[in-house]
């Protein structure tokens, strides 16, 4: 194990090493549409020495526009990426969401259905905080509704090149239903990334999306087995790549993450955060290499930039990421381990 080289990689959104402009001054990506099937809104409530079982009081509330799709998106759009977003939206509490895109100019392409979107309960307490997470089940308002946005999908796809499902299915949608949507995508020549969990995630993997974004557990549950250990997480990455995913990121929290191609392996680790929330971390992780592997840069700089997006997201409550010069300086502090897993 050693560290990559970063004169080779390249460390900042301002230069590569080799004085190739920032990312600004180059030509933009490609747009990119993600695909929101169970949105939240989170709801976040501070309470100070939160306990269970007696009266806690509240001091702080908050409530954004969330789900994986969602939080992927705007922190995409913080970056400087065209980003839509499609999928289903309740249209009684639609509003937070179209302030959300309407902020970040974000194109909205989402399907309304009677009701409402989810919520999702972050309860924040502690000098150091904890977040405690209650999550409602998503509301599936039937398959004509599902049906619109597959036909919205299909008119996206002439303006972008990737495209980003994110977040659990609803109940009543079968979890072979990523797998499906990959295949339609793939053939139409776009690159699709999958971030999920359980069924949706193992049926997923068999369409051989472009990349996958399991957590630590997620990829235990996935390969069944443990992996005590980064190199032992890398050599069950590589295995996926071998069946013919190009990229496998795994994330380990406050280790990092994982950046696993058919040739290299790289763990990429954060400097110490003050963590103010960790939701959204792992969707700006994946927006943050997105946008490196659009630019066409090497895979240590858009790890860099992934596991900057990350931490800037963990000191950060809200949708999105701070401004772009405070996630270029981050760039900078995070260390580069090449992993030899086989």
């Amino acid at each position: 194990m050693s560290p990559a080289d970063p004169a080779r990689d390249g460390q900042t959104l301002a230069g590569n090493g080799s004085g190739e402009a920032s990312g600004s001054a180059m030509t933009a990506p490609s747009a990119v549409t993600t695909i929101s099937l169970s949105p939240a809104i989170d709801h976040h409530i501070g309470i100070a020495g939160f306990t269970a079982g007696t009266l806690n009081r509240v001091h702080r509330e908050e409530m954004y526009a969330g789900g994986k799709a969602v939080n992927v998106a705007a922190c995409l759009a913080d970056l400087g990426v065209a980003v839509t977003v499609t999928g289903l939206l309740g249209s009684d509490n639609a509003d937070v969401f179209e302030r959300l895109f309407a902020s970040k100019g974000i194109r909205d392409a989402c399907v309304r259905f009677p009701g409402r979107t989810r919520s999702n309960i972050k309860i924040v307490s502690g000098d150091m905080p904890q977040v405690t997470e209650i999550n409602f089940p998503g509301s599936f308002p039937g398959n004509e509704y599902l049906a619109r946005v597959e036909r919205a999908v299909e008119t996206l796809l002439a303006d972008c090149s990737c495209l980003v499902l994110a977040g659990s299915l609803p109940a009543g949608v079968a979890t072979t239903y990523y797998a499906d949507l990959i295949g339609r995508l793939q053939a139409a020549g776009k690159r699709v990334a999958l971030d999920s969990s359980g069924g949706a995630l193992r049926h997923g993997i068999i369409a051989r999306p472009w990349l996958i974004k399991p957590n630590l557990a997620e990829l235990e549950e996935l390969v069944d087995e443990p992996l005590p250990d980064a190199v032992a997480a890398a050599a069950a990455a590589r295995r996926l790549v071998a069946t013919g995913i190009e990229r496998v990121v795994v994330s380990l929290g406050e280790r990092g993450a994982l950046f696993v191609t058919a040739d290299r392996c790289l763990q990429a680790i954060p400097p110490p955060t003050i963590v103010h929330s960790t939701v959204g971390a792992g969707d700006a992780l994946l927006a943050g290499h997105i946008v490196g592997c659009l630019y066409g840069w090497p895979l240590a700089r858009s790890a860099r930039l992934a596991i900057a997006a990350a931490s800037a997201r963990l000191a950060t409550i809200g949708s999105g990421l701070p401004p772009r010069r405070e996630v270029e300086a981050l760039m900078a502090t995070i260390e580069l381990r090449e992993l030899d897993p086989d």
